[in-house]
């Protein structure tokens, strides 16, 4: 009797690009979407985090740390939204680890240290706008100030981080 010619199970690697060249390659619409839900995910990670570190330790450090663990969740969850013609984890890691990083810890803690010490209006707009609603009058100043701070430095990631993924990274 002879044996089905047999093949051992695909790599991990193979079965990523199998599936990957099956899958349509998505619009420019529908990738910032994506990249959108995947940075509402980040940004909740990151957020909540963050502000349980900042009980105990001060802004900058606890922003390190909050998005450290944001950053391993987006790079895995972006390669499916951009979607890459070839499949070169170690090379799209270390290209990912690179403008994250930049993004993170030097544009973020810029932004960060920026609105807490020299552009503070953005916060005092802030708190002010916290004051006159029942739902957030009484959130304390300090929770409105590094909240919004952060916000402002995750809005300054996101525009780079698009770019910098889109055109660089997943390409």
């Amino acid at each position: 009797m002879l044996q089905p010619n047999i093949l051992p199970p695909p790599t991990a690697k193979l079965a990523a690009y199998m599936m990957l060249s099956e899958m349509p390659a998505p619009s420019i619409p529908w990738q910032i979407t994506l990249f959108g839900l995947v940075g509402v995910a980040n940004t909740a990670v990151d957020f909540v985090i963050y502000n349980l570190l900042t009980r105990r330790i001060p802004r900058i450090p606890a922003n390190i740390c909050s998005t450290s663990v944001a950053m391993a969740f987006s790079f895995a969850a972006n390669f499916f939204v951009f979607q890459p013609s070839t499949f070169d984890a170690p090379g799209q890691a270390t290209k990912f680890i690179i403008v994250t990083a930049v993004s993170l810890y030097v544009i973020q803690n810029l932004v960060i240290y920026l609105t807490t010490n020299v552009w503070v209006r953005p916060v005092n707009w802030a708190n002010s706008l916290a004051g006159k609603f029942k739902a957030t009058q009484n959130w304390s100043d300090a929770f409105v100030s590094k909240n919004t701070v952060k916000l402002m430095a995750t809005g300054c990631s996101l525009i780079w981080n698009f770019l910098w993924y889109r055109y660089y990274v997943y390409v």
